[in-house]
């Protein structure tokens, strides 16, 4: 029998124990119920409701938050969701956790603006959540470019998105606007005291999809979702670093010659760098010596291996912006005029 097979007799067989009041059955069916599958937010949310029930609010409500993110964005699980964020958002101000019940019980809102429970609670708790300062920017020496203001932010990503959540409390919904580029996001923030703040992501480490990317304003942070447009491609950070563009420099220059490859040249680059290569492969020491380099050493890596075509790879940019570096095959060898 399948893991979703066996979790699902598990849960139905919970059901009948929570119906005939065996509570303490109940939880220990569900808690094997999702250990055979972890991806159902009904197993949490029933599991949170037995825990409930036995006074274990902070199992409750850390059920009930689990069950509210493995149901959010899915159409045809929108009451689950909606009563996952209700029941946190209830369970989590017994605990006295007001930002967090305020998040849960503002999504539940949006979601149905009538329920009177939702209403109530959360004008309960919107004054007990913490104020946080306005964030401001250092002060700038005259002629140099602002600063970002300085803002904690957190990311983490799926398949298909990365989530950037802003950390700045209490915003009004529509005091917040996102921009969405190609390659870039920019957001911007109207302060209770009339100034705004600008955060800029630019340029982010790969593409979006701009059309499919969103934000929401919580109550205790901005949520903005990154649609991939690379599905299933792994970021190793938000924003493109040095390295990166030093990579993306070289593997360009490497594919631009047809059958020209790093390790053609990897003796004469040996002997110019005088250094070795090291275990990770001839690419790597190529990355580190241009990241590594100053502007007239990394112009003069290029201009040398572009013109050269692929034969020659120098740094010395006294020589090399003199004039076109010539092709210099290996011995034995001719060189050949290049054809698509």
């Amino acid at each position: 029998m399948s893991n979703k097979k066996t979790g699902n007799v598990l849960f139905q067989q919970a059901n009948e124990a929570y119906f005939d009041d065996e509570f303490e059955q109940s939880e220990s069916l569900y808690t094997q119920a999702i250990a055979a599958d972890s991806t159902v937010g009904d197993y949490y949310l029933k599991r949170a409701q037995v825990r409930s029930k036995l006074g274990n609010t902070s199992g409750a409500s850390s059920d009930a938050r689990k069950a509210s993110d493995l149901t959010a964005n899915k159409s045809d699980q929108l009451r689950q969701y909606f009563k996952a964020l209700y029941l946190h958002g209830k369970w989590a101000f017994e605990l006295k956790q007001y930002d967090e019940a305020a998040e849960s019980l503002r999504k539940a809102a949006t979601i149905n603006p009538s329920h009177e429970e939702v209403k109530a609670l959360l004008e309960k708790t919107e004054p007990l959540t913490t104020p946080v300062p306005e964030p401001q920017a250092e002060p700038e020496a005259e002629g140099t470019e602002p600063a970002r203001p300085k803002v904690r932010h957190e990311w983490y990503q799926t398949d298909d998105f990365v989530i950037l959540e802003v950390f700045i409390k209490r915003v009004q919904k529509d005091a917040a606007a996102v921009e969405f580029g190609e390659r870039a996001v920019s957001l911007s923030v109207k302060m209770a005291t009339g100034s705004e703040n600008n955060y800029d992501f630019d340029p982010l480490q790969h593409n979006i999809v701009a059309s499919e990317s969103t934000f929401e304003v919580l109550s205790t942070k901005i949520e903005i979702r990154l649609k991939k447009a690379q599905p299933g491609v792994k970021w190793s950070h938000l924003e493109q670093t040095d390295e990166d563009q030093a990579t993306k420099s070289l593997s360009q220059l490497g594919s631009s010659r047809k059958g020209v490859s790093w390790d053609t040249i990897a003796a004469d680059a040996e002997k110019e760098a005088k250094l070795k290569p090291s275990e990770q492969g001839v690419n790597e020491l190529f990355q580190s010596i241009y990241r590594d380099a100053d502007p007239d050493t990394r112009r003069a890596m290029m201009k040398s291996y572009v013109e050269s075509n692929g034969t020659s790879l120098s740094t010395d940019w006294s020589s090399v912006g003199k004039g076109p570096v010539e092709t210099l095959p290996p011995t034995d060898t001719f060189a050949k005029p290049y054809s698509s």
